[in-house]
């Protein structure tokens, strides 16, 4: 997991994780990951993402798989009433 700045520049990675799992073919499984704001929020500024990369290979023919999810971070409207 990283940031990524607005102008597509992604910076160092602040979290990762691996997982081993053995799946027969066809059958699926989540890894739950939770990021507080604490942890996330020395790396991002006011304009920034969070980019997270997913990495799978299959042990039997070397075959590898990665994806990338780009979660925009939007700063809650405020509003003020008089």
């Amino acid at each position: 997991l990283c940031s990524v700045r607005y102008t597509g520049v992604a910076g160092a990675a602040f979290r990762q994780e691996q997982h081993s799992r053995t799946l027969p073919p066809g059958q699926e499984d989540a890894v739950t990951m939770t990021v507080t704001y604490a942890e996330y929020q020395p790396h991002v500024g006011d304009q920034d993402a969070l980019k997270l990369t997913v990495a799978g290979a299959v042990q039997e023919t070397g075959q590898v798989l990665a994806k990338e999810l780009l979660v925009r971070l939007h700063t809650p409207e405020l509003s003020l009433t008089v």
